[in-house]
This record gives structure tokens, sequence and C-alpha cells, in this order.
């Protein structure tokens, strides 16, 4: 009895850790997450949501962020017959500060392998660009592909590498788990250039 007590008080305490401010949740519940994307929710938009309240320049002080359905995706995308998670940074807005995880483009994603031992890894961080690019189901998997030219990004079991491939300039890259340039990838060389730049 006593290990289901303090259970029940460790799940109370992440599910409040994730409300420090006002939220709104459309996509998977919270209280559902595994530890790690939890964690990247808290740190990564909950967190930095918050902290525009402690920005004398803000009208808001206490912002309200609110997660659309896509926010957050339970699929098998590559393959392996275990269910990874995606996170969209576009299907999240914050309260007085609408762009901050998108900028003027289509935002991140952020892809978490589920492993063996049923944690999930962080395997890619992902610039989607302004090509409009969709989760589709396909044969063999799911694959993010463009509304509006044949720009993809998928994984290859073959190889376990992603491959991304930007259709303005025809340009295939071949990205390793945790490629550190893979912000390049949805966009123009020039562009993605000075894009690498301002995130080192």
């Amino acid at each position: 009895m006593k290990k289901l007590i303090g259970f029940a008080a460790i799940a109370v305490f992440c599910t409040n850790s994730l409300a420090e401010i006002p939220v709104k949740n459309n996509s998977i519940s919270f209280n559902k997450l595994p530890i790690e994307i939890k964690e990247a929710v808290q740190s990564e938009y909950i967190d930095t949501c918050q902290g525009i309240s402690e920005d004398e320049e803000m009208q808001v002080k206490n912002p309200k962020i609110t997660f659309r359905k896509g926010f957050l995706v339970n699929v098998d995308f590559n393959n392996d017959g275990l269910k990874d998670y995606i996170i969209r940074s576009s299907d999240v807005t914050c309260e007085g500060a609408y762009s901050m995880f998108t900028g003027n483009s289509d935002g991140f994603i952020d892809i978490y392998f589920q492993n063996e031992a049923g944690k999930y890894d962080h395997v890619l961080n992902y610039w989607l660009g302004r090509e409009g690019l969709e989760l589709k189901k396909i044969k063999d998997g799911y694959r993010f592909t463009s509304e509006y030219n044949d720009s993809y990004l998928v994984w290859d079991k073959s190889i376990n590498k992603f491959i991304s491939y930007y259709g303005p300039e025809k340009r295939k890259d071949i990205l390793d788990l945790n490629d550190e340039n893979s912000t390049t990838s949805q966009t123009s060389t020039e562009k993605g250039e000075v894009l690498r730049q301002a995130f080192q």
C-alpha cells in the first residue's frame, strides 16, 4: 500500500509540474507520456513559455500555452515494431509570443525512437522550413512529405539513417541519428548555412 501511495504522489507531482502556467492540451494526455517525452514538453515548451513572464518588456505575466492535436504523435516511424514519439513545434502556441516555437517557418520536429528497453531516445531535431511537410503513412512506416513539392523526410531501415530530400534544389541529405546539421535540410543551401550559424 505504501508503494502505491508513493507512486501516486510522484504521478501527481509530475502532472502538476506540467501545469505551472495555464495549459490547454488537445494532444495526447501528458499523464500518459513516457518520462523522456514529458520532460521534453516541460523543458522545451512549458518552461520556455513561462519564461516570457519574466521578461519586463512582455505584457503577459501568466501566459497560457496551448497544445493542438498534432503536437504529439505516437507512431512507429522507423517500422521496427515499436511506437515512437514525434513532437511538432508548430502545434503549440504561447500567449503573447505566438511564433516563439516556429518563427516564420513550419517549425521543428523532434523524433524519439523507442528502444528495446522501452525507453525513448531523442534521435532527430529537424527544421521543417516552409515546405508544408505532413506526416503520411506509407508501406514501410511513415514519412513527412511536402504538399508543395517533392521534399520529404523518411527513415531508411536498410542503412539506419534518415533521408531528407529538398525538392526545389533536388538535394538529398543522409542524416545520422542526432545529426547536428539536420537544421539545414528543408531549406535552400544558402539559408541553411545562415540558420546553422544562428544555432551554434
